[in-house]
């Protein structure tokens, strides 16, 4: 079974770390790396949206993924976390998923910079055609890699979000500005994917490993 990399997003109240919960959380750390088939943990808050955290977790499998959302553990965790988040905003919606990336995210999550972005498509999808066509776009990008691209993966998200399947990709970078100065060249290309959606949501952040 392919591991199953766990993307958590939230925003963060202003005073989340004076808050008695931030505390408590800090304390479980030493729970949380020993939580069963975990394999690494990375942390990091997003250039865009720096008042805001980013958790990722990588499982050996979804059963071990699974075994964790229904456990006791991750329910205070739930719990712990929601004291957190700033709700102030119906806009900004906190984010979980989890995907069976093509590649291990640990090389991803080594660069600088790495680029998360998740494509929401219709439920009812052609997953194949939609394959070929990203496909056929990371051949015409990648064939000769921009400057400051270090490495990729991606795939199919495991749960919808709001009945929309997520297409998730994940990107390293040497730095925000090399990636940014590669923009323009590699969203001219992604035309054949964006007709079959335009609803993306892109972010950048330099994590640091936890477990």
């Amino acid at each position: 079974m392919p591991e199953i990399t766990e993307i958590a997003w939230f925003p963060w109240k202003a005073d989340a770390q004076d808050l008695p919960a931030n505390a408590e959380l800090k304390a479980l750390g030493p729970e949380l790396s020993a939580r069963p088939g975990l394999v690494a943990s990375w942390f990091g808050h997003p250039f865009e949206r720096p008042q805001s955290g980013e958790f990722i977790n990588v499982w050996e499998s979804e059963d071990a993924y699974r075994a964790n959302q229904s456990s006791p553990l991750y329910t205070r965790l739930k719990s712990l976390s929601s004291a957190l988040i700033d709700t102030s905003d119906p806009n900004v919606i906190p984010y979980h998923n989890a995907i069976p990336f093509s590649k291990p995210f640990s090389a991803v999550a080594a660069a600088p910079v790495v680029q998360l972005s998740s494509i929401f498509l219709p439920a009812d999808v052609d997953k194949a055609a939609f394959e070929a066509a990203f496909d056929k776009v990371l051949e015409s990008i990648y064939g000769s890699p921009p400057d400051g691209f270090v490495v990729g993966t991606h795939g199919w998200a495991l749960e919808e979000v709001k009945g929309a399947k997520v297409f998730a990709t994940a990107s390293g970078w040497e730095s925000i500005e090399k990636r940014l100065a590669a923009h323009a060249g590699i969203s001219e290309k992604f035309a054949e994917v964006q007709k079959y959606s335009n609803v993306v949501e892109v972010h950048h952040t330099s994590f640091h490993k936890t477990k």
